[in-house]
C-alpha cells in the first residue's frame, strides 16, 4: 500500500512537549510523532481485542485446558 500523507496540527502545548520531547530522545518532531502514533494505534487495537474478548466470554461458558487441546491437529489446518 502506498503511503498516506496526513497533516495534523496540535495545540501549542502538545506542540511543545512533542518539540521538547524530540529534543531530549534526540529525533526529528516526523520520527517521534510517527513512533507515538503507531503506540496508540496499537493500544487502541489492543482495547478492542480485551472488549471483544471480555464481550464474548460469559461465566457459564465451558472452560478448555490449554493441555487439553490437540495443538497439532489446530496448528496443521
Amino acid at each position: 500500500m502506498a503511503d498516506l500523507e496526513f497533516n495534523i496540527t496540535f495545540n501549542n502545548e502538545i506542540s511543545e512537549c512533542l518539540a521538547g520531547l524530540a529534543k531530549i530522545r534526540n529525533k526529528s518532531v516526523k520520527e517521534l510523532a510517527e513512533k507515538l502514533m503507531q503506540e496508540a494505534i496499537e493500544n487502541e487495537e489492543d482495547k478492542i481485542l480485551i472488549e471483544r474478548a471480555v464481550e464474548r466470554s460469559t461465566l457459564n461458558s465451558k472452560k478448555i485446558r490449554s493441555e487439553d487441546v490437540d495443538w497439532n491437529t489446530i496448528l496443521s489446518s
